[in-house]
């Protein structure tokens, strides 16, 4: 029943592979399986030849991965899979998360972030992230010494608008509170959006032009401007729609702007919308927790980042897979989903993605390395 689960991840990767070399297209394969039989991006554990050491393989790995560049194509495959489900109140969110590199000083482009666990700044990346329906389209290791922030979230919400024809509803966290960035959603983007605000920022009420803070407006909806770039005056041309609204017990309100009409959602449907996006912050723990994607050691960027993007492939694969398991109905499939609800059962967990990927560790086995015939012993005619 393994076969099921092993072609389909065979079958996904020529779209990852084609156009590589041959020992390419071999290196990137054994990644791929291993990522899914390891649950781990340490390459030394990816070795999957019993007859070559361990370290040559990883060598082997660590060199390919240095000589590609494939993060373009698993957000070209990731991005096919997502536009079969999207429409035009599908929500697309996006998130900048970290990985924590405080004891290797010695990659490539690391920069400062924030280690939520220890509570202080660490060296390490910031990732980021674009989720669709459970699909994560955009896992982008960034580049410091390219672009700031600011300049990589633009470019990956215009490229991705582009390609999904305006549809969708970006919501974005408290983290992008930028009025300049609003704007630029609304004027250059052209694209729908809510975000979450921080409690000190400045909105301006269309009612009745008094400038307040939203930490002290009451709960309700309200049409509003912000201020201009220099705070000097109300930008008028815009306006938005703000949503103060308690959705948590003894917790404070949560606070939304958004560029939709005021008069087509209501509050609830505002607030519900924005709490979608908690989807990527579940994807981004899967990366973390079932393909160790902090646990990442090579040194070089261009090898971090296409490592990265296969962890991405891989978690694309598993739920496409996965959703392709629960809604077949053809005999073979059938009898996979048989065997893994049976292993649901043995260890006590649900039906997700989470339990069907720690399933495909446990039934794949590594790759079988083709050795080359012996010699015979006959002797040459000639």
């Amino acid at each position: 029943m393994s076969k099921y689960i092993a072609d389909s991840i065979r079958n996904n990767s020529r779209f990852i592979i084609d156009g590589l070399t041959k020992p390419q297209s071999k290196a990137v394969s054994e990644i791929i399986r291993g990522l899914f039989v390891k649950n781990t991006p340490i390459l030394r554990r990816l070795a999957q030849d019993d007859s070559i050491l361990t370290k040559k393989q990883a060598e082997k790995y660590s060199h390919h991965l240095g000589n590609i560049d494939i993060q373009s194509r698993v957000d070209e495959f990731a991005l096919k899979q997502a536009k079969k489900t999207i429409k035009n109140k599908t929500i697309i969110a996006y998130d900048l998360t970290d990985i924590s590199k405080e004891s290797s000083k010695k990659i490539e482009n690391t920069s400062i972030v924030f280690d939520g666990s220890k509570r202080k700044p660490v060296n390490g990346f910031f990732l980021h992230g674009v989720g669709i329906n459970n699909n994560l389209v955009k896992l982008k290791v960034h580049n410091s010494d390219a672009n700031t922030l600011n300049q990589t979230r633009r470019k990956i919400v215009d490229e991705l608008s582009e390609k999904l024809d305006k549809q969708g509803v970006w919501v974005f966290d408290r983290g992008n509170d930028d009025k300049k960035f609003f704007k630029y959603l609304r004027q250059n983007a052209k694209v729908q959006f809510i975000a979450r605000l921080k409690l000190n920022r400045q909105v301006i009420i269309k009612e009745t032009g008094v400038i307040i803070q939203v930490k002290n407006l009451k709960p309700g909806k309200y049409r509003v401007c912000l201020m201009n770039n220099h705070n000097t005056h109300a930008d008028t041309e815009l306006e938005y729609t703000l949503v103060i609204q308690k959705h948590l017990r003894d917790k404070p309100p949560i606070r939304l702007i958004s560029s939709l009409p005021y008069e087509k959602y209501t509050k609830k449907e505002l607030v519900k919308m924005y709490l979608e996006r908690w989807g990527v912050e579940n994807i981004y723990r899967r990366a973390k927790t079932k393909f160790l994607l902090e646990k990442i050691r090579v040194l070089g960027f261009r090898k971090f980042s296409n490592l990265v993007s296969l962890i991405q492939f891989a978690i694309v694969i598993s739920a496409s897979i996965f959703v392709q398991l629960l809604e077949s109905t053809t005999l073979w499939i059938a009898g996979v989903l048989a065997i893994y609800k049976h292993f649901l059962k043995m260890k006590s967990l649900s039906i997700n993605i989470d339990s069907f990927i720690t399933f495909m560790s446990t039934i794949l086995k590594p790759l079988l390395i083709k050795k080359p015939p012996p010699p015979t012993n006959q002797l040459s005619l000639l």
